[in-house]
């Protein structure tokens, strides 16, 4: 008899995460002054944030996202960008909030989802 891999097992919901709506009811939209993440953008483009502050942001779409540093759905490390998850990137299912690290250096950075290439935010700290 075949056996299967379970690691596969996981493979195969991960996908299936990525790519289908979540059954249950849809989240709150995300509070005022937090990044709303919807299916494939980010409620705002750009914002602009103290040197200091976190920035706030909440998965209010019914899809899986994988946020970090980087651009058109690749992540990467980019220099002054504060911790973003355990592994560098923030796993967020849906209704999920994730709150950054302060942002301590003034500039200009991007985060991206690696799940959906055409979801980025650029931060200006200033």
């Amino acid at each position: 008899m075949l056996r299967i891999p379970k690691v596969l097992y996981g493979v195969g919901l991960i996908a299936l995460g990525a790519l289908v709506p979540s059954a249950v009811a849809s989240p709150r939209p995300a509070p005022v002054g937090a990044i709303g993440m919807r299916h494939e953008k980010f409620t705002v483009d750009t914002i602009t944030i103290a040197r200091g502050q976190s920035v706030v942001f909440v998965n209010d779409s019914g899809w899986l996202h994988v946020i970090g540093p980087g651009d058109d759905g690749r992540l990467g490390k980019q220099s002054g960008t504060p911790g973003m998850g355990q592994r560098g990137a923030f796993v967020s299912e849906s209704g999920q909030q994730f709150v950054s690290g302060p942002w301590t250096t003034p500039g200009t950075y991007h985060i991206t989802c690696s799940l959906h290439p055409e979801m980025n935010l650029t931060v200006i700290v200033t």
